[in-house]
Formats: C-alpha cells, sequence, structure tokens
C-alpha cells in the first residue's frame, strides 16, 4: 500500500516537546480523510499504575479532517515537564505513525554563524566527549547545515514545509553527539542539570550567512532599508532569477533562503527562547543590523510558540575578540555596542553573554575548523548561557544579562560606575589586581587608558591624574579586548560600552605600556591567520639576555619587566615592546602626547643611562633619538625617566613603528627593572 500519511521528519521518535505550551502537528494525508491523534503516558521506571490514575495511560485524543488538498494540523495540549515518555500515534485509515519516547520538558533553538555550529568533536576529543554524553534526556534536533536534502536539491523562495535531513541526537550518544553544536550541547546539558528536567536544544546556525538569509521575505520586501542593503551586497533576488547561481554558498545568502528552509518549517513548534551566537558577515553595518536584527525577532516569534506570556526569550553572545583587517580598532566595538541597544529595544525578554575573556586558542581544532575565527573554549559559554537563561526566564537568583554600566557620576575629578545583573558582586579575573580595560577623557576628547578601583565588588572608581575633568568612559572597547578583566562572581564579563557617541580620538590598548607579560596572544599579520597564538611581547636588540616578569619588585600593576644581561665587550644595546602586530593596529599616534615616561629599577651599584629610539614611518629604517639619555643612578629606589617627544622635530609621531629603550653599561653585564610607562597629553 503506497504510503499517503505523512508527518514532517522532525516529528518523530525521541523527541522533546515544550511543557506547558499547545505544539502544533500539521501533517498530509488523503485528501478530505479523518485523522486520529491520540497520547499515551507510561512511568519512565515501567512501574504498574493504578487504572485509576489519569496521568496514564490514553491522556489525549482528538480527530481532525483534512482538506483538499490532504494538509491537516491539530494541537496537542500542554503538558508538564516529565521524564516519563509518551508515544504519539497518528492514524488515517489503516495507515498509522507511531511515535515513540517523546518527552516533556524545555526547548531552545540556537542560532547564529560559524562559532555556534562548531561541533562538539572540534572542541573536545573521543573520551572527554564520553565522560559528558550521560544525559538521555538532553536531546538536540539537527538538520544538514546548509538545510538542503541533497546536492540537487535549491533553496525554497517561499516557506518550506519541512526540514531537509532532521533527525533527534539523544544525549547519551557519543558517536552522534560529535556533529552537534558544541555551545548547544553544553548549555542543553547544563541547563537539564540545572532544571532536573528534559531538555531540547534545536539547531538552526550556518557559517558564513548574512543576517537578511534568516529573515522572512516579507521582512526584506516591507523595509526598504534592508532591500537596499542587499541589493548592493548583490544578494536580492526575486522569485524569476531566484538560484540562479549555481554556488550553493552563494545561494543561502539569497534574503529568506535559510529561513526558509531551516526556521519556517518548524512553525508551530512551542520554545521558551532563541540563544542567538552573532557572526561578522554584517559587523561593518551596525545600524543595518540593528534594524534587521529586530526584523529577524519578529519573524521567529511568529514560527515559535513562546512559553512565557512575556514572549520568547533572547539570549545574544558578542562576537568575541576578532581581527578584521582594518585600521580601525573599534569597529568591532561600534557592533557589540549597537547589540546591546538592540537588547533594550525589544520588548520580549533579552539578555547579553560576554565571551571576551575566554581563550583564543584553537590550534586543536579539526582541520575544516582549524582557525582564530573559531576557539575551541565552548564549554564556558554554554555554562555562562545557563546562568543568563535561569535569570531571564526561569525566575532564578541569577542574573538576566552580564553585567552592564547603568549609572555615571562625577566625584570630584573622577568617575564613579554602578552596573546592574552583577549578582553577588564584581571581581577581577584571575589574580589580577589592576583593573584593566578603562579609559577616560577630558573636554579634548581624547580617550586615554585610566586607573579604575574597585569598590566593595559593587562599583568601580575610574580616574587619569592628568584629567581632571572627565567627560566620558569606555571599558574594553576595542576589537581586541581580552585584556579587560572585570567579570561578576556569576563568570560574566562585563559588557563592553563607551558612555557617550561624542565625536572622540580613541587610542587603542597598548599593555605592553604595563610591563607585565613577555608573551601575548596576537594576530601578528591578518594574511596570516594560521601564525595566530602565542608571541613574544617585547624583543632583544644588539643583545641576548633573560626577560621575565617580577611580581614582588613593581612600581604599579600586577608586576615589572625584569631584564638580565650579560655580554662582555659591549656597553650598548636595548629592548623593545613589539608593537608591529596586526591586532595592535600599527602605526601608533603619538601626536597628542608631548612626553613619555618608564619606571626603571638599577639594582646593580653602577650607574647606567637609558634612551629612548623611535622608528617612524618604515620599521627597516633607523632608529631616531628621543631628547638626552636619562642617567640611571645606583640606588635601590624606583626612578621615573623622562623623555620630551617634541624634541626632535624630524620624528613623524603620527606614525610610530618601533620603540625602543637603548641601555648603556660599561660593565656589560647587569639587571634592570621597567614598569609603568606613560605618555603625558599635550597641554591645550
Amino acid at each position: 500500500m503506497a504510503e499517503r500519511l505523512w508527518l514532517p521528519s522532525f516529528f518523530k521518535s525521541g523527541m522533546i516537546l515544550q511543557q506547558n505550551i499547545k505544539t502544533l502537528l500539521s501533517g498530509r494525508a488523503c485528501p478530505n480523510s479523518e485523522i486520529a491523534v491520540k497520547i499515551q503516558r507510561k512511568p519512565f521506571d515501567n512501574r504498574p499504575v493504578s487504572p485509576a490514575d489519569k496521568t496514564y495511560g490514553e491522556i489525549f485524543a482528538v480527530r481532525v479532517t483534512s482538506a483538499g488538498d490532504g494538509f491537516f494540523s491539530c494541537e496537542l495540549p500542554p503538558l508538564d515537564a516529565s521524564f516519563d515518555p509518551l508515544t504519539v500515534t497518528v492514524s488515517c485509515g489503516k495507515q498509522s505513525k507511531v511515535l515513540t519516547d517523546i518527552l516533556v520538558g524545555e526547548i531552545w533553538v540556537t542560532a547564529g554563524q560559524a562559532n555556534m555550529q562548531l561541533p562538539l568533536s572540534a572542541t573536545i576529543d573521543p573520551k572527554q566527549l564520553e565522560k559528558l554524553a550521560k544525559h538521555p534526556a538532553v536531546r538536540v534536533l539537527v538538520q544538514n547545515p546548509d538545510g538542503l536534502a541533497n546536492k540537487r536539491s535549491i533553496y525554497h523562495f517561499t516557506p518550506h514545509r519541512d526540514l531537509a535531513g532532521a533527525r533527534w541526537v539523544r544525549g547519551d550518544n557519543p558517536g552522534e553527539l560529535s556533529e552537534v553544536s558544541a555551545i548547544a550541547f553544553h548549555f542543553a546539558r547544563e541547563l537539564h542539570l540545572k532544571l532536573k528536567i528534559p531538555v531540547a536544544v534545536i539547531e538552526t546556525a550556518l557559517r558564513d550567512t548574512h543576517i537578511h538569509s534568516w529573515l522572512n521575505r516579507t521582512s526584506v520586501d516591507a523595509k526598504l532599508a534592508i532591500r537596499e542593503h542587499i541589493e548592493q551586497l548583490g544578494y536580492l533576488r526575486s522569485e524569476q532569477d531566484w538560484n540562479m547561481n549555481k554556488d550553493k554558498t552563494w545561494c543561502a545568502q539569497q534574503p529568506a533562503a535559510l529561513f526558509n528552509s531551516k526556521v519556517a518549517p518548524l512553525n508551530g513548534f512551542g520554545a521558551r527562547g532563541i540563544v542567538w551566537y552573532n557572526g561578522e558577515s554584517d559587523y561593518q553595518y551596525p545600524e543595518y543590523y540593528r534594524l534587521a536584527f529586530k526584523n529577524l525577532v519578529d519573524d521567529w516569534r511568529q514560527i515559535f510558540r513562546p512559553a512565557d506570556p512575556r514572549g520568547l526569550g533572547l539570549i545574544m553572545v558578542l562576537p568575541k575578540p576578532q581581527l578584521h583587517g582594518h585600521h580601525r580598532f573599534e569597529q568591532l566595538a561600534e557592533f557589540n555596542e549597537m547589540l546591546c541597544k538592540v537588547r533594550h529595544d525589544l520588548k520580549n525578554p533579552a539578555g547579553i553573554v560576554t565571551v571576551y575573556d575566554l581563550p583564543l586558542d584553537y590550534e586543536n581544532n579539526i582541520a575544516e575548523w582549524k582557525s582564530p575565527l573559531h576557539p575551541t573554549g565552548k564549554r564556558p559559554v554554554g555554562e555562562r548561557l545557563k546562568t543568563v537563561a535561569m535569570g531571564l526566564m526561569y525566575k532564578a537568583k541569577a542574573p538576566a544579562s552580564a553585567p552592564e554600566c547603568n549609572k555615571i557620576e562625577n566625584v570630584g575629578d573622577k568617575l564613579m560606575l554602578s552596573f546592574d545583573n552583577i549578582g553577588e558582586g564584581l571581581k577581577l579575573i584571575g589574580e589580577a589586581d589592576r583593573v584593566k580595560g578603562f579609559a577616560i577623557c577630558g573636554p579634548d576628547r581624547v580617550f586615554i587608558e585610566a586607573q579604575a578601583k574597585l569598590l566593595y565588588g559593587l562599583k568601580v572608581l575610574v580616574w587619569h591624574d592628568q584629567i581632571k575633568q572627565p567627560e566620558a568612559v569606555t571599558y574594553a572597547y576595542s576589537d581586541f579586548n581580552h585584556h579587560a578583566n572585570l567579570i561578576s562572581r556569576d563568570r560574566l564579563p562585563v559588557v563592553p560600552f563607551r558612555s557617550d557617541a561624542v565625536p572622540s580620538r580613541y587610542w587603542a590598548p597598548q599593555e605592553w605600556m604595563h610591563c607585565e607579560e613577555t608573551r601575548i596572544w596576537c594576530w601578528p599579520r591578518f594574511e596570516e591567520p594560521d601564525k595566530s597564538g602565542w608571541h613574544p611581547a617585547w624583543r632583544l636588540v644588539g643583545c641576548d639576555g633573560d626577560l621575565q616578569v617580577e611580581k614582588n619588585n613593581k612600581s604599579e600593576g600586577d608586576g615589572s619587566l625584569l631584564f638580565k644581561y650579560k655580554i662582555p665587550g659591549q656597553d650598548r644595546f636595548g629592548l623593545e615592546p613589539v608593537i608591529d602586530y596586526d591586532c595592535q593596529f600599527p602605526p601608533l599616534d603619538f601626536s597628542m602626547f608631548s612626553q613619555l615616561t618608564i619606571d626603571v629599577f638599577n639594582p646593580d651599584r653602577h650607574f647606567k643611562a637609558i634612551s629612548l629610539e623611535l622608528v617612524t614611518g618604515s620599521k627597516d629604517l633607523a632608529p631616531q633619538i628621543v631628547s638626552p639619555k636619562q642617567t640611571l643612578i645606583p640606588t635601590l629606589r624606583w626612578q621615573q625617566m623622562t623623555y620630551d617627544l617634541d624634541s626632535n622635530d624630524s620624528i613623524d609621531l603620527t606614525a610610530i613603528r618601533r620603540i625602543i629603550f637603548t641601555i648603556e653599561d660599561t660593565k656589560g653585564s647587569g639587571s634592570v627593572y621597567l614598569d609603568n610607562i606613560q605618555l603625558v597629553l599635550r597641554k591645550h
């Protein structure tokens, strides 16, 4: 007998239904035929139950009639979360579909781009996965990543009725879990352990996609600004020229292509919320993205039935630190700023998760994903998503978002910052004492790195000794902001921000000025991503020696740089911070500064001298001396060396390529400590 009863491929055995919400079941049968749907429940431990116990046995039954085209739908009743498995039987005449092992719990949709799609196999080894894969009540609905059934498939111009390659993966099947989204699984597992009920995630993410591919076509057509932007990108297509390009990757960028194939088929599914991990395909267009993303939330809200009367929850993961090859160090920061504004624009519950503090290591990735774009540390992301989900949607004692600055007060010549969503308070990452990541400006609107102090885990005091009338403040406001270290005790880093958008001059963070690192994680050349990783923070010039960080003897911060040398027959040598990595956005602009100072400690019993030399223009040019050399006397105290940046008119202060501290020591051996390099603002 030909099979005439059809259900969507994702409506099958092993699925999870959203608790406390009606779920739409759609299908197709013979035209104008009667379809019977019934639900049976049995105890998860197979214990005997009384026939009088109406919570078991047949708990729901309904009959509906298919339309003239054969399609039918019915609503399954709202059910409480339970580990007791359900059996759903759908019958039409002599044909029936029997779906078993169906649980009721929580459903979240995971979406976005590459870092949300990144599979478990790219982040942990098989033995680690086996240890994690012990949760049969965690389920993941996966589908073909590109949304297409096979190589000959094409994207649909209108919403489709079924997913391609849909299947439910159990949380105790390590073999199948290996290709599941790492973030999605860790989030579902953490939420399951916290709520102690079944939890499912529905995967939709796809790498290298634009946001317009995830919009409903009606949204695209209704907003002129969205249509014009897509047309400028070259992806706007009508039904007449749809799929005209043979490249499937290109076709996926057509407006609504992925919405129609990967999202629309789930119409009527209940869900608690959506987790969206933004990619960088549209980061250059923050205002456009702000408009498009609000449309995306509205479009997806029409697909998934919210389990909360406030609407679908939305948790956005801010993009990680990234180098994009441009010469503006704050462009990704502007994109993150826009996402935070979107959160406050939305009517439904929305939260932010920050990840800029997580390791950027990617070396253990499998070949397909081995790139600094895709760091392997995804488990902490899932844990943070769980934390925010608990506060945002489950009324738990947890923050509903990452901490955000919500109030700024002037206290004399300092700024006092308050934050919301701090839970039990703020702290610094690791063992650091120095608060990193803040910058302030005065009336001249030149932002420079500021000092900051955490007060009782509740507020932050920010200041700069040279700025007596602070006007604005920023935090972690840079594309490569992984040094910022203010975090809540719930392990949620503070959201990057700037207090106003008044036109200003921003200066890229320069951690080398604190002399606390001999190696840094960096992206040396944009064109060579495979060279990204740990590289020297300082290099020796014309000598050999030993560099190390000294934690005990320092003039500020968390340490100083100890340089030990032994160079017989040589009395002039130096060391320099490596400032030409692309992620440091060279060349540096010193034009707003008049002096450079550095604290030096001389532990030896003889005189030395230190000169400052700069290289401008091409880094291969000869160094030029800045102001007279400074004498370092033999005394066991810190001495401040001051260099006048205007002493040599031939130096172009707008294009600094190298900064060399040259040491003269007739003994040829000894050591010096360097710390607290500062730049003095010009007086106006």
